[in-house]
């Protein structure tokens, strides 16, 4: 049983005076004692006891697992200190994709608009007025883009090969740009991308920014992106509050942006699905970004999912897919991880179709590695890059967005993830029940249930049309020789 205090709290945890629903925790841990507040708006004796012995004992765990910091931190610490000491104490209670999503948002549209201020100075109203702006003009994290400066260029054109040589298309190869057009926009000063205007500084001696202008493009973010930065904003004054730095949470009074409702997620018809995987065979591709899209549709598979698909994850003896692995990113770049819920860990049955589609690219993976000899780097995935390493997020969906390029018929905004959707929508109209919907998808029931009302419409739908049809099969048969007309 745990220990109690002669005011009936648990051990390590004490009432702040005149802050009603404050709790102070204190644990020492090899010497050193580490504080954290709480705060709660229990108010029965027994419920309270119950839920302060288990915040004490996760607080004990963290502490004495390292991932706690003893701070000094108060209300008088700038914002951007706030962030340091927000981000440090949680950096190991979360997943690094989402350590860094985090990051992005804290220094792309958080730090530049509140670094400054003490954490006592910012209020509701200041919340809302950043929200409002966000939501209006953007700003921050937009994509950047460099053009060549004028004595870039001229030096350039100076240092030219005689067109005997080859001329700039001479150089366009030796940088290996791809294409000779692209190499035109840039010595015309047009604006490319960050990886080109790398290549093309470093072929001349010139550091970056001396050789090229960047510019910033910015516009209007989403309602559900100034969503997500909301929630991390919040996220951060909640620490605060629990700790005892604040008293509330001035995000919890600002205004927010309304999210109306989404729109139905783009996915693939039973009479689009054929269409789709035509132009993914015509597509003039890497094999395994078509095998990854493959899996996505058939299996139902998130993007990371499917990248992170291992040849150790399918038995094609008793043809079952064990998904244990995600394709995510860290700090240090695209690595394997673990699955975010243990609902996501899940065994799928192998289609003898997608059976004979692995074989086949295990086939010809074999033989392309060997043709790479010591370039190749095997991570033992099925849908590997072109030199066998994790693939990028980015190269399924380009993949996608040149079949739609193709294809005018299928739906404008089809992504790779549309081919998850189209897996379940597939599986709901053909008459599965939810549990096992959602079994298969490594999703909850309750997600399921919101993300595709538009199929289960669909089905009910359908099934009232057989209904309808029933009865007027009825009716023919058998006319009623009278009809009650009730006023």
């Amino acid at each position: 049983m745990a220990k109690k205090t002669n005011n009936g709290l648990p051990s390590g945890v004490s009432a702040r005076a005149n802050r009603p629903g404050l709790y102070m925790l204190r644990v020492m841990i090899n010497g050193q004692q580490f504080t954290e507040y709480y705060r709660t708006a229990e108010t029965s004796k027994k419920k309270l006891q119950s839920e302060l012995q288990k915040v004490f004992d996760a607080f004990k765990e963290r502490a004495e697992r390292g991932t706690l910091k003893n701070s000094d931190i108060t209300d008088k610490n700038t914002f951007a200190q706030a962030v340091e000491w927000f981000t440090e104490m949680r950096k190991l209670d979360i997943r690094e994709s989402t350590q860094l999503a985090d990051n992005f948002i804290f220094e792309h549209y958080l730090i530049p608009r509140l670094a400054p201020y003490k954490l006592r100075e910012i209020t509701s109203p200041m919340i809302t007025k950043l929200l409002a702006e966000l939501l209006e003009k953007g700003g921050g994290g937009g994509r950047a883009l460099y053009a060549a400066r004028e004595e870039f260029i001229k030096l350039m054109y100076d240092t030219k090969p005689k067109r005997t040589d080859g001329g700039f298309n001479k150089v366009a190869r030796e940088i290996n740009i791809g294409k000779d057009n692209t190499f035109i926009r840039v010595r015309y000063g047009e604006n490319c991308d960050k990886e080109i205007a790398e290549k093309v500084a470093k072929y001349y001696g010139v550091p970056l920014l001396t050789a090229f202008e960047k510019k910033t493009t910015t516009k209007p973010l989403s309602a559900l992106y100034v969503s997500k930065i909301t929630y991390t904003l919040s996220a951060l004054f909640t620490a605060c509050v629990k700790n005892g730095v604040l008293f509330q949470n001035p995000v919890m009074n600002a205004t927010k942006p309304r999210i109306g409702e989404k729109d139905i997620p783009a996915y693939l018809d039973n009479t689009q699905i054929p269409i789709f995987l035509d132009a993914l065979g015509e597509l003039d591709i890497d094999n395994s970004i078509r095998v990854s899209l493959t899996l996505m549709l058939m299996l139902g598979l998130r993007s990371g999912e499917a990248r992170g698909l291992r040849w150790v994850d399918v038995d094609f003896n008793t043809g079952i897919v064990s998904i244990e692995k995600n394709c995510g990113d860290t700090f240090d770049g695209l690595a394997l991880t673990d699955l975010k819920t243990k609902r996501s860990r899940r065994k799928l049955p192998l289609s003898p179709i997608l059976h004979d589609i692995l074989i086949e690219h295990n086939k010809r993976l074999n033989e392309y590695s060997r043709s790479l000899g010591s370039i190749w780097q095997d991570n033992g995935v099925i849908c590997p890059n072109t030199t066998g390493g994790l693939m990028a997020k980015s190269t399924p969906n380009k993949a996608v967005k040149r079949i739609l390029t193709a294809r005018k018929e299928l739906p404008r905004k089809l992504h790779a993830h549309s081919l998850r959707h189209s897996f379940i929508s597939l599986l709901i109209s053909n008459g599965l029940d939810l549990v096992t919907v959602a079994a298969l998808a490594g999703d909850t029931i309750e997600i399921i249930n919101k993300h595709y009302a538009h199929s289960f419409a669909e089905r009910r739908a359908a099934a009232m049309d057989v209904v309808g049809a029933s009865f007027a099969t009825l009716t023919e048969n058998h006319v009623p020789s009278k009809v009650l007309l009730i006023k």
